[in-house]
C-alpha cells in the first residue's frame, strides 16, 4: 500500500523532530543555554546584588536541631545573597522590562505561548515564581519575588508564614519575626511591633542607612497579606503541572516516530520472508 512507502520516512522525520524538540526543552535545565538575560553588572555588584549562588536547594531547609530564629536568619540572608534585587529606579516595572521578567521559551515554552494570548498576556509579562528553584535559577527579582521564595520554603516545612506587602516593600512574617530577604535582614520582632515602633528596625538595617527613610515610611504604614494560602498552593500546583507537561510533546513525537519505524520494518520483514512451503497442484498423465 502507498501508506507503507511513507511510514518509515515519516517515522524517521518524527524521531528527528522529537529529538530536536527534546534538546530544546532540555537545553536550559542542562545548562546549555541561558534562558534569561544577565542583570546589569551594576546590579550584580551593588549593595543588593549577588553574593553566592544557591546550588543545593536543601541548604535552605532547616536542620533537625537548628533553633528556629537562627534558621530564619540564615534563610533570609542566604536567599538575599543568591538573588539580585531588580535594578530599576524606584523598583518600578515597565513593558520594556518584560525581556527579563516574563517566562522564557527555553524555561517553559507552554507558559511562554500562553503569555502570547491577549487575556493572559499582562499577567505573564512580569511573572514571579513560587517554585523556589525556578526563581533562584532566574537569579533576580523584586522584593515580592524573594519573599515568595522564602514563603514557599517555609510553608513546605510546615512553618507558618505570611507574605505582607505595603506600597514600598514586601516582607515575610514567620513565627513572630520579620524576614526581609530583599535586604537580607532578619528582625526578631513581629510586624505589628515594627509598625508601632518603626525605629526598631534601625540597627538591623544599619548597612543600608540611605534606605532608612524609605523603610521607616514602609514599616509605619498599614500592611496587607499578599495572596492567600490556597491561592499560592494552586499556583505552585500549576507551575509543577506545566513543568511536567513541557516534556510530553517531544517524548510523544519520539514514541510515535519509533513506533512508526518499527512497524514499517516489521512489515517489510514479513513481506520478505521466503515461502517455505509451496503447494503445487500436479496433474497425473496416464500412459
Amino acid at each position: 500500500m502507498a501508506i507503507d512507502r511513507f511510514r518509515q520516512p515519516l517515522g524517521l522525520w518524527l524521531v528527528g523532530a522529537g529529538a530536536a524538540f527534546l534538546l530544546f526543552v532540555a537545553a536550559y535545565p542542562l545548562g546549555l543555554v541561558s534562558a534569561y538575560p544577565a542583570p546589569p553588572m551594576t546590579a550584580i555588584e551593588g549593595p543588593l546584588g549577588f553574593a553566592q549562588k544557591i546550588g543545593d536547594l536543601e541548604d535552605l531547609y532547616r536542620d533537625p536541631n537548628e533553633p528556629m530564629q537562627i534558621y530564619l536568619d540564615r534563610l533570609t540572608k542566604a536567599v538575599a545573597g543568591g538573588m539580585v534585587h531588580y535594578w530599576t529606579e524606584g523598583d518600578s516595572w515597565a513593558a520594556t522590562d518584560a525581556r527579563y521578567t516574563r517566562i522564557s521559551a527555553f524555561d517553559n515554552y507552554l507558559i511562554w505561548i500562553l503569555g502570547l494570548v491577549p487575556e493572559y498576556r499582562e499577567g505573564f509579562q512580569n511573572y514571579e515564581f513560587l517554585t523556589p528553584r525556578k526563581a533562584l535559577d532566574r537569579g533576580y527579582g523584586f522584593c515580592s519575588q524573594v519573599s515568595k521564595i522564602v514563603y514557599s520554603i517555609l510553608t513546605e516545612q510546615g512553618i507558618d508564614a505570611t507574605i505582607y506587602s505595603a506600597e514600598q516593600h514586601t516582607i515575610v512574617e514567620a513565627n513572630g519575626n520579620v524576614l526581609d530577604s530583599d535586604y537580607g535582614v532578619f528582625i526578631p520582632y513581629s510586624l505589628a511591633a515594627v509598625e508601632k515602633y518603626p525605629s526598631l528596625i534601625d540597627s538591623y538595617y544599619a548597612d543600608y542607612g540611605s534606605a532608612l527613610p524609605l523603610l521607616h515610611k514602609a514599616y509605619s504604614q498599614p500592611w496587607h497579606p499578599l495572596g492567600t494560602t490556597e491561592g499560592f498552593r494552586n499556583v505552585l500546583a500549576y507551575e509543577a503541572m506545566f513543568e511536567r507537561l513541557k516534556w510530553l510533546p517531544p517524548f510523544m513525537l519520539l514514541a510515535i516516530g519509533l513506533l512508526s519505524v518499527g512497524r514499517s520494518r516489521a512489515r517489510r520483514q514479513f513481506v520478505l520472508v521466503p515461502k517455505l512451503f509451496t503447494f503445487n497442484r500436479s496433474s497425473d498423465h496416464g500412459a
